[in-house]
């Protein structure tokens, strides 16, 4: 039997692709390598944004409500970046990606878990999948949506590997923590009952470590480039130690994980012929914020209705994919690229921003803004350099040198 789309991955970047694809009439199945729920090593925060891409709503998946930052300079000079809006959510990645995957299996897709796809072999009208036991499942086209250690990617030819200084490591922890001390760390600097996410910059070279504060726990990480990826544990284990000396807590490390992420924006070419590569498998995080559902979801459901064209006859196969996405999210990438080297890259940068947002309200909304998806980056990037050499035009000097 040979379905219209097979998707390999059952994680946001699939399920919506999964789901889109059914919508538009094709004949999905989605192969999924664990069972869900599932536990899944991430911060779990999101921009505001994001249930505007969906068409079903997610509240019953939200922890917390954001409605800005606390942002820490290496010296540990303290910014609170807010709005009066809600700048963000978080969520506990297992629920969230179960209602995704539910969804997916709501529209008609089919989906079989427990499938890991080791091989991927296209031909001139058709795509194989295999199982690590053995199964072989046929497409028309397939969608890799499994993640920054892909197999899709390095079987099809597309990626054989991630270069070092495009990908990154991190640590997390899901801490519990009483409400009642989660909300004194990190609520909000008014009354709207909503909490800060909270960055901790320094102390790791082109990395930084988060707070991100949910219902019962907090997600506490710290992630760099790998080229600097030797100095993360020592720096990890002294973060931890600060953040409880800071809060006066005793945390539970017990469910500590690493993983990779990608950093460096989007691989230039993400298909083959019949192939395309979506979310984390493609590189689809932001290289400012480390940023990665919001992307996962949108680049699905590029793919999925570019497939749906192609096989009515209005697009241009995978082409249409790759087109799509580097006219749009492409555009962003590049953008959020060139902030996050120019923000980020050193020490010395990093306090440069912290310390001119601590004396510029408007700053201090540009990072916001930034932090939070709330403007693009290509916009941003205009508006934060604008104000930085207008207002501050010796530290931005300082910073570009």
């Amino acid at each position: 039997m040979t379905r219209d789309l097979i998707v390999v991955g059952g994680g946001p970047a699939g399920a919506s692709c999964a789901r889109r694809a059914t919508q538009e009439g094709l004949d999905v199945l989605l192969l999924e390598k664990e069972e869900h729920p599932r536990r899944k090593a991430c911060g779990g925060g999101f921009r505001a944004g994001l249930p505007d891409l969906l068409d079903f709503d997610i509240s019953s998946t939200i922890d917390r409500e954001s409605s800005g930052s606390h942002l820490f300079s290496p010296s540990r000079t303290k910014v609170v970046c807010t709005k009066d809006e809600i700048t963000g959510y978080t969520v506990k990645r297992e629920i969230f990606d179960k209602l995704l995957l539910d969804k997916a299996i709501e529209a008609g897709a089919e989906v079989q878990q427990n499938m890991e796809v080791v091989d991927v072999i296209e031909s001139s009208n058709q795509v194989e999948a295999y199982t690590r036991d053995g199964e072989r499942f046929t497409g028309k086209y397939l969608v890799g949506a499994d993640g920054v250690n892909s197999k899709v990617a390095r079987t099809s030819g597309i990626m054989k590997r991630w270069d070092q200084e495009a990908i990154g490591l991190c640590m997390e922890a899901a801490v519990p923590m009483d409400d009642s001390e989660i909300e004194r760390i990190t609520l909000a600097p008014y009354e709207s009952g909503r909490v800060c996410i909270q960055i901790y910059f320094g102390g790791l070279e082109h990395g930084y470590a988060w707070c991100f504060p949910k219902k019962g726990e907090i997600s506490l990480g710290m992630g760099c480039l790998m080229p600097f990826a030797k100095d993360l544990k020592d720096a990890w284990g002294k973060f931890i130690r600060e953040f409880e000396e800071t809060y006066s807590v005793d945390l539970d490390m017990s469910q500590e994980t690493a993983w990779r992420v990608p950093l460096a924006g989007p691989i230039d070419n993400t298909i083959s012929e019949r192939i395309m590569l979506v979310g984390d498998a493609a590189g689809f995080v932001s290289p400012a914020t480390g940023e990665g559902i919001y992307y996962a979801i949108d680049t699905g459901h590029i793919a999925a209705e570019a497939v749906a064209r192609t096989l009515k006859g209005n697009a241009d196969g995978t082409r249409e994919y790759q087109r799509r996405w580097k006219e749009g999210i492409g555009k962003e990438m590049d953008a959020a690229n060139f902030l996050a080297n120019l923000l980020f890259n050193s020490e010395k940068n990093m306090e440069y921003v912290i310390q001119m947002a601590s004396r510029d309200d408007v700053i201090r909304s540009h990072m916001t803004d930034l932090i939070g998806g709330l403007r693009s980056y290509t916009d941003l990037r205009k508006s934060l350099m604008w104000r930085v050499l207008s207002r501050h035009a010796l530290t931005g000097l300082k910073m570009l040198l």
